[in-house]
């Protein structure tokens, strides 16, 4: 990560291990804040669906939110299910970095037990930072460890 980066947002499919991320993140990067789009959308945004419309809508929010933390000197960690192309522009113009969850457990877990539904790989295996890879928009494998490093 460049020394320019003033923010993360992680997104991902739920249970993919961005919350687990996020904390451990924020107890290595100085002067982070979390914005987690569940609370946001708890606390900010409960007149909200989850249509697209509206969930573009919370990702704005967020991105709102997470501005209002950069302004102040904060380094805003967000995590979110859902990430929309208006978003993403305005988040990467800002210099937040996009980076995609994805568990390499839940995926091989997911694979073995293709046809269950009522499976949720959370409570099949803890994500540790070892488990979890990083992908960002080139699909480039990024160790979590090299960003904490260089944003510090």
């Amino acid at each position: 990560m460049r020394k320019n980066i003033k923010g993360i947002w992680l997104y991902g499919k739920s249970g993919s291990g961005k919350s687990f991320i996020s904390n451990k993140l924020s107890k290595k990067i100085k002067n982070s804040f979390i914005i987690d789009g569940d609370e946001v959308r708890k606390l900010v945004s409960s007149d909200l669906g989850y249509n697209i419309k509206d969930r573009t809508i919370q990702n704005l929010r967020v991105l709102g939110i997470a501005k209002i933390a950069i302004s102040n000197k904060v380094f805003p960690i967000i995590s979110s299910v859902f990430l929309s192309k208006k978003s993403f522009i305005s988040a990467k113009k800002n210099k937040i970095l996009i980076l995609n969850v994805v568990s390499e457990m839940k995926k091989k877990i997911n694979q073995k037990l293709k046809n269950k539904t009522n499976v949720v790989g959370k409570d099949l295996h803890q994500p540790t930072l070892n488990s979890l890879t990083i992908i960002n928009k080139k699909n480039l494998k990024i160790n979590i460890e090299n960003y904490v490093k260089q944003t510090n």
